[in-house]
């Protein structure tokens, strides 16, 4: 797929992650990769490169997030790594991603713009 250009305007929930995935290795892994995130529901762009078995991912925390990600590779037969580094790194993005979207969900704070007037003391004669 397309990867973003530097004049898109990118939403504040859109972030872009590398999923490396040892099997990942021809075309056909590449084809299927793609087919299988692109129809995620919140994935934006999915670019894999069979070359550095890594798959590319553009996604809205709002809707999806990367533990997801890694559970669809995996439902189409290519899983992503599971070295220590790959587990400290998917956790470590599931937790953005869940306070992203913890972050997107949460009421519009007071306008600071605008700071509350202390009350009004009586004058004094």
């Amino acid at each position: 797929m397309i990867a973003a250009t530097k004049n898109e305007t990118r939403s504040a929930w859109e972030v872009r992650r590398r999923l490396r995935v040892p099997g990942l290795r021809d075309k056909t892994g590449k084809a299927a990769a793609e087919r299988a995130l692109g129809d995620v529901d919140g994935v934006l762009r999915v670019s894999a490169d069979p070359e550095k078995s890594r798959v590319t991912v553009d996604y809205l925390v709002t809707k999806t997030d990367y533990q997801s990600l890694e559970g669809t590779l995996e439902a189409a037969g290519i899983p992503p790594a599971t070295s220590r580094w790959a587990r400290f790194k998917s956790g470590w993005y599931q937790n953005l991603d869940l306070t992203g979207r913890d972050n997107a969900s949460a009421p519009a704070a007071a306008c600071c713009s605008k700071p509350p007037t202390p009350p009004s003391r009586p004058d004094r004669h």
